[in-house]
């Protein structure tokens, strides 16, 4: 199957802090009341350069006018670039600095990066910061790195 368009969810962590955009950063907070927050629709498509039995999936936002990439410092460091998500998903390119693996989790997944294994998406406990990158995972102490995916209505 081809896909025509992405397909659309909206993100949190398994701490309930919705995933928004800011002055071009992904950012996760808690819904606070008389304060609605929907968080950002994001686009989700596969990347079929890339074995797809572990769920190769390349995030978008702004509707699909920008994408999700790991950039290299010192360390991965994750960014949002103007680039068109159906433009990577038509590509034979790997793209796996814009891919994440997506691991089943039972009600949530955990987004691996493609480019660097045993990096993963991740948000701290605090609100209003940047989601960003860890390569420990299971450190629940600092970070959270489980995520529900609703679809959008």
């Amino acid at each position: 199957m081809v896909l025509q368009k992405a397909l659309c969810f909206r993100m949190k962590d398994a701490a309930l802090k919705v995933i928004y955009v800011q002055n071009n950063q992904l950012l996760a907070r808690r819904v606070q009341a008389g304060k609605p927050i929907d968080g950002e629709e994001i686009s989700v498509v596969p990347n079929r350069s890339l074995d797809a039995k572990r769920s190769p999936v390349i995030l978008g936002l702004e509707g699909g006018t920008q994408c999700l990439s790991v950039g290299i410092a010192q360390e991965p460091v994750l960014q949002i670039e103007h680039k068109n998500i159906m433009d990577l998903y038509r590509s034979k390119e790997e793209s796996k600095s814009f891919t994440f693996y997506m691991w089943d989790t039972g009600l949530t997944s955990r987004l691996e990066s493609a480019a660097y294994p045993g990096w993963f998406l991740c948000t701290i406990h605090e609100d209003e910061k940047p989601i960003t990158l860890t390569n420990h995972p299971e450190d629940s102490e600092s970070v959270i790195t489980d995520f529900y995916f609703h679809q959008c209505a």
